[in-house]
C-alpha cells in the first residue's frame, strides 16, 4: 500500500515544455538586445532581459513551492504568463516602431516559422539561429515563441487546476494522511482483536480436550 505524504507530487520543471520554451525565449532575448538595442541607455535591455527572466523563473519557483502550497504554485505560474506578455509587448513595439512587419498567416514564411517553434523546445536548435537572423526575423522568431509560451502556460494552469479539484490543498492532503494513518491503526487493532478472539476459542478448546482426556 502506497504511503500518503502531505507534500504535493510536483513535476520536474525541467522536464516542463513551458520552461524550456521559456530557457529559449530568456536566451534569445539577451542575444536581440545586444545585437539590436544600444549597449548603454536604453532601459528596454534590462525591462526585456528581467521579463524574461522572471517568466522562466516563477516557474521553477512555482513548482517547488507547489510541494506545500497550490494557491502560492498557481499564483507564481500566472505571474510567469504575465511576465511573458510583458515581453510580447516588448518584441512588438519594437517591430512597429522600426516600422518592420509583423508576421502573420499572410507572410510567405510565417507558417514555417510557428511550425518550427512548435516542434523545438531546446535552446540547442535555436542558437545556430541567433547570431545570423535579422532584427526583423529574429524578432518575429521570438514574437511566435512568446504567443506559444502563452497557450502553454494557459494548458499547464488548467492542469494545476484540475490536480487541486482532484486533490486539493495541503489542508486537505494532511486530513487525508492523518485520517489514513488513523484507519489504519483501527484495522490493526480490529485484526488484533479478531486473532486474540480465535485463540481464545481455541484455548478453551484444547483446555476441553485435556479436562475429557483426564476423565477418561
Amino acid at each position: 500500500m502506497e504511503e500518503k505524504s502531505i507534500y504535493k507530487r510536483v513535476a520536474n520543471y525541467r522536464g516542463l515544455h513551458v520552461y524550456q520554451k521559456a530557457e529559449v525565449l530568456v536566451l534569445l532575448t539577451d542575444i536581440f538586445c545586444k545585437r539590436f538595442l544600444p549597449p548603454y541607455g536604453d532601459r528596454r535591455v534590462d525591462q526585456m532581459n528581467m521579463a524574461a527572466r522572471c517568466g522562466k523563473q516563477n516557474i521553477v519557483e512555482g513548482c517547488e513551492d507547489g510541494r506545500t502550497s497550490s494557491e502560492m504554485e498557481v499564483k507564481l505560474v500566472n505571474v510567469g504568463r504575465g511576465s511573458f506578455q510583458e515581453l510580447r509587448e516588448d518584441y512588438e513595439d519594437y517591430l512597429k516602431r522600426n516600422k518592420l512587419p509583423i508576421w502573420d498567416n499572410n507572410h510567405p514564411r510565417f507558417n514555417k516559422m510557428v511550425d518550427f517553434c512548435r516542434k523545438n523546445n531546446l535552446w540547442e536548435a535555436y542558437q545556430p539561429l541567433a547570431e545570423t537572423l535579422s532584427a526583423e526575423e529574429l524578432g518575429n522568431l521570438a514574437l511566435t515563441l512568446c504567443h506559444i509560451t502563452d497557450k502553454m502556460f494557459c494548458g499547464y494552469l488548467e492542469h494545476l487546476e484540475k490536480t487541486f479539484r482532484e486533490e486539493g490543498g495541503i489542508k486537505e492532503r494532511m486530513h487525508a494522511v492523518r485520517t489514513g494513518y488513523r484507519q489504519e491503526q483501527d484495522a490493526r487493532i480490529k485484526a488484533l482483536e479478531a486473532e486474540n478472539t480465535a485463540l481464545k476459542q481455541r484455548l478453551a478448546a484444547l483446555e476441553k480436550e485435556l479436562n475429557q482426556l483426564k476423565h477418561n
